[in-house]
């Protein structure tokens, strides 16, 4: 395997251990910038990917040991089962040695008998002139005596008294016609043991720890086969339309009517005559209707409802950029009104699980708020150029799941904060980019004469790609996870080809639709990848791009509305279908048979496998504001003429 496809297989698995150190640390009370330190242990951490997802997510360069696997291998063995203490050996004590005899060892005297001498260590049998015995002795003072029973080698007191050897009190019968002796009494004979081999311990924690090493790499192992082997975007099964739910919408035909889909819920919203917006949350798996709750201040117009994690946000519409518009937060468990706040007509909302981040134009800065009451979690001026300029861009850092999951007709992510969803990337006056997280507002990492206001601007995952779209331009990879200089991802041939999109299309990978001469008939895909050679192909008239897994979505608009799909190697699958064509996930495409309207008409709807650009007609979505509708990968929510439908299209 080469190193980009360990990282490929390890990226979903290390993301999720982000995710927990993430977690790990917010549960201690901490942010990531008040750590003294991260360090990393275990084998695994050698791997580059480690450190650059850590400094990525949280803004802190990871210090890695010299030898990272041996903080686990030690704290493995303090977990294993350890020797139980000895009790201290309750026999006689060894007497002192003495200078051998010069022959025999003396005859047992006639009283009773003395206590057996102790040896300092076994040794080799006597000379061949003293008298054998059962079994050699250690030279010893003369008033001691050879015996039958078995010497024993000397050790401290607390290495004897272990399993062998007899507890205090005990007979321990002696050899054959000899009685036995109690141990701890006056003559007593200990019983014999096997001292430890050296090293005896330390091998067998050393078993417990190869073990252990074995069966986690067979564990990894069988787990990276089965993720390579794994269907990456399955297809989904397509059914025909069928009706779930049909909610009323008010007793008068609404004028305007919006959808929003996330998980099992639908939120459905509709203009009231006084201005004010009545939102109905829905069961999707059921079609009940589980609240309807209208908001608390009216509006000029109505833009869309938000899903997110908790709560849904509706947003006002403005006739202007300078004109005051609300954003309004309604809790998605009882649909109570949260939180409401003015912004203005050209400000920017982006969302993550717990912060909406302002884009305050008027006031030159980005204000992050809390989900739950709106109050102000940080704010941060924007950077200014040497004439005192603020404008700026601002993007999300998009994620492989946001990536895999639906998507709006433009290609933007129903679903952004999913991930590593917690990012951007700040555009300024000056040139400059800045990295920003979205929870605490930290500057993670900032350059310098990056791009202008108008250059093309994407980034996702680790990536950050820019491009002017003048002619003879070039495409830049900044590394989000460093400071290293940017690379040359793609250089056009020359001025005559100007850049018209630019996304992010695969790990490492951006995708762009270059025109040469403005001829729109000569409009070309480049897929270009870190390391490797770019490929190219036609695709005449296209104008966006939307990555669906590995395959490419290319749309067009004149003369009529189609769409296109291309394999990661330019291959189309489905080529020229009419109508305009909608993400559900990595592998499937809900494709609308004409482009979508804000006026109730029947619009014709079909499924499409991404891998093999197979169609499947799913039927008819009758009399509805087909522009309201939202949808995944089971639903589609519509406003219709006077009231809301829900249709399911999968067989689950």
């Amino acid at each position: 395997m080469t190193r980009d496809d360990v990282e490929r297989v390890a990226t979903p698995l290390l993301r999720r251990a982000v995710e927990r150190a993430r977690e790990v640390i917010a549960a201690a009370g901490l942010r990531p910038d008040q750590l003294a330190g991260l360090f990393l242990v275990g084998g695994s951490s050698r791997i580059p990917l480690v450190a650059r997802m850590l400094h990525a997510e949280l803004g802190v360069a990871p210090t890695v040991l010299d030898q990272p696997e041996m903080p686990v291998a030690e704290g493995a063995l303090t977990d294993l089962p350890l020797r139980r203490a000895l009790p201290a050996y309750a026999g006689p004590q060894a007497a002192p040695a003495g200078p051998a005899p010069a022959g025999p060892s003396a005859p047992p005297p006639a009283g009773p008998s003395a206590p057996a001498a102790v040896p300092s260590a076994p040794t080799a049998p006597a000379p061949a002139q003293t008298a054998p015995s059962t079994v050699p002795t250690a030279p010893a003072p003369a008033q001691t005596v050879a015996s039958n029973a078995p010497t024993v080698p000397s050790q401290p007191g607390p290495g004897l008294g272990g399993p062998g050897w007899p507890s205090p009190g005990s007979t321990v019968p002696g050899p054959p016609g000899v009685a036995g002796t109690l141990v701890g009494a006056a003559g007593a004979t200990p019983t014999p043991t096997s001292p430890t081999p050296p090293g005896g311990t330390t091998w067998r924690r050393a078993r417990w720890v190869v073990l252990g090493a074995v069966l986690a790499l067979a564990g990894v192992a069988t787990a990276a086969t089965l993720y390579l082997l794994r269907d990456r975007y399955p297809d989904l099964e397509f059914g025909s339309l069928r009706e779930v739910s049909r909610l009323p919408a008010g007793a008068e035909r609404p004028s305007g009517m919006w959808t929003a889909v996330l998980d099992d819920r639908a939120y459905l919203g509709y203009a009231l005559p006084d201005d004010r917006l009545e939102v109905v949350a829905v069961d999707t798996g059921t079609g009940d209707e589980l609240w309807r709750r209208q908001t608390d201040v009216a509006a000029y117009d109505w833009s869309r409802l938000i899903a997110v994690p908790g709560a849904v946000a509706v947003l006002a519409d403005a006739p202007g950029d300078s004109t005051p518009r609300e954003l309004i937060l309604l809790d998605a468990r009882s649909g109570a009104q949260r939180w409401h706040r003015a912004i203005r007509g050209d400000d920017d909302v982006y969302f993550s699980d717990d912060t909406a981040v302002v884009v305050d134009r008027s006031a030159g800065r980005l204000v992050g708020l809390k989900l739950g009451d709106g109050t102000d979690k940080w704010s941060r001026p924007n950077p200014r150029d040497q004439y005192g300029g603020i404008r700026t861009v601002v993007r999300p850092v998009g994620t492989d799941e946001a990536a895999g999951g639906p998507a709006f007709l433009d290609g933007a992510a129903r679903d952004s904060w999913t991930g590593k969803g917690r990012r951007l990337v700040q555009l300024g006056a000056d040139r400059s980019v800045r990295l920003l997280d979205m929870s605490s507002g930290s500057v993670l990492r900032e350059w310098g004469n990056v791009a202008d206001l108008d250059d093309l601007m994407v980034a996702h995952e680790d990536r950050l790609y820019v491009a002017p779209a003048d002619g003879g331009y070039q495409v830049l990879a900044y590394d989000l996870g460093s400071d290293a200089a940017p690379v040359v991802l793609y250089r056009a041939e020359n001025a005559e080809y100007r850049l018209k999109a630019l996304v992010a299309c695969g790990e490492r990978r951006a995708c762009l639709l270059q025109v040469r001469n403005s001829d729109s008939e000569r409009t070309e895909v480049v897929a270009a990848t870190e390391g490797k050679a770019p490929v190219s192909w036609s695709a005449p008239g296209a104008t966006r791009l939307v990555p669906v897994g590995d395959q490419l979505l290319a749309e067009r608009e004149y003369p009529k509305a189609t769409v296109t799909l291309f394999d990661a190697a330019g291959k189309p699958v489905l080529v020229d279908r009419p109508g305009v064509a909608a993400r559900l996930d990595a592998g499937n495409l809900l494709v609308f048979a004409e482009p979508t309207s804000a006026v109730a008409d029947n619009r014709s709807v079909a499924g499409v496998w991404a891998e093999s650009g197979e169609v499947d007609e799913l039927g008819q979505l009758v009399d509805v504001r087909s522009a309201s509708c939202s949808w995944n990968t089971r639903i589609i929510a519509c406003g219709a003429d006077r009231d809301f439908v829900l249709y399911g299209f999968t067989n689950d």
